[in-house]
């Protein structure tokens, strides 16, 4: 007997390496993934949003012309994953699209992702729930990370005794901190993949750093990491968000030409940059905890699959805690961001406030998001 209640979860993230598309069940007491399917961004659409991430201007005509193209993007991704699985529009209760991000700026109180919902809604002839950050900010939020909530709702009971870190590393990095008979914490806490994914399509003809392979090869620069973590964002205390808009290649480009020290190799750049990512989670999570770290760490994300970053990431936090993907949690880890729209999705549908005052620093919870008939 099929499951009756299917959600489709879609998410392009801050690295816009693809569209992921993941089919969820949340008839049974515990959600289940059953499909995905990444659908590679087109080229000359994925340049544009880049270009935007480097400078955030844009005339209105072409920032219509992207919030449509990237609906349809989105809205083929969710048709494909409907074809592979032999589901038709009728079967599946709701979409939840998270958008591209082109601007956040919590200092205004607003949040700009495009992809219309609309588009998708019509596209694919299912009710499509968008736009899930503005309720937040208009309560004085930071409008992000949306995942604390989401991540609680992956912790196994047994897990809910101990201090335990959910970490997100996209694009950007994020933090989910879960500490018994204590509030939910979650923080942006600065650049994931994304910086080193354009130092290698700078240097070395490749989208990405396969396993952490090429970072593996050469030692960080301990001057140059120094220099990058004087950022002022890195000492903030949460609540805090960021974006591509903050960290991005012209960030790098930055620092390294206010950099005292020699100019560093490709290979030690990235090396280092892969170094700041695991550095700044680990400062991040002892700027909060203190000596009490958390007892077990799961990452998810593409930075799950970075050997390398993972194995940096455990030595910075130390012995004592476990750092392991999102698999042991039972999603996998490329699975978790899209996963997370179809439940805030069904969380919208049902009226629901979720649980990220703590978090954000809005005055209090909010209902998230708008929903778009087909």
């Amino acid at each position: 007997m099929r499951p009756t209640e299917l959600y489709i979860g879609l998410m392009t993230g801050t690295s816009l390496d693809a569209t992921d598309a993941v089919l969820m069940d949340f008839s049974a007491t515990a959600s289940r993934h059953l499909a995905q399917v990444s659908e590679p961004i087109a080229p000359r659409l994925r340049q544009r949003l880049v270009d935007l991430n480097h400078t955030p201007q844009i005339p209105l005509k072409e920032l219509a012309d992207l919030t449509r193209t990237l609906g349809e993007q989105l809205a083929a991704a969710a048709n494909q994953l409907l074809r592979e699985q032999s589901l038709s529009a009728n079967e599946i209760t709701a979409i939840g699209s998270h958008g591209q991000t082109l601007y956040h700026a919590p200092d205004l109180g607003m949040s700009l992702q495009i992809g219309h919902p609309a588009v998708i809604a019509k596209h694919t002839g299912i009710q499509t729930v968008a736009d899930f950050r503005i309720d937040d900010m208009a309560l004085g939020g930071q409008g992000a990370p949306l995942a604390p909530a989401f991540h609680q709702t992956l912790l196994p009971e047994p897990l809910k005794t101990q201090t335990c870190a959910l970490i997100n590393i996209g694009g950007i990095a994020n933090i989910s901190l879960f500490r018994p008979d204590q509030p939910v914490l979650g923080w942006d806490t600065g650049p994931g993949n994304a910086l080193m994914d354009e130092v290698c399509q700078q240097h070395f003809e490749c989208a990405y750093d396969a396993g952490g392979a090429l970072a593996a090869r050469t030692e960080p620069d301990a001057a140059l990491l120094a220099h990058f973590l004087s950022d002022g964002y890195f000492a903030q205390s949460p609540p805090k968000s960021t974006g591509r808009d903050a960290f991005h290649q012209n960030w790098v480009t930055t620092y390294l030409d206010s950099y005292q020290g020699p100019a560093p190799s490709p290979d030690t750049l990235l090396s280092t940059l892969n170094q700041l990512t695991a550095q700044s989670l680990a400062d991040a999570l002892k700027h909060v905890c203190g000596e009490n770290l958390p007892e077990q760490v799961f990452v998810m994300g593409g930075g799950g699959f970075n050997q390398t970053l993972m194995q940096r990431l455990q030595d910075a936090l130390g012995s004592r805690t476990q750092v392991r993907t999102s698999h042991a949690l039972g999603l996998p880890p490329e699975a978790v961001e899209a996963a997370m729209m179809a439940w805030l999705a069904r969380e919208r549908l049902a009226k629901r406030p979720i649980k990220l005052a703590s978090v954000t620093g809005a005055q209090r919870d909010a209902i998230l998001g708008g929903v778009w008939q087909p």
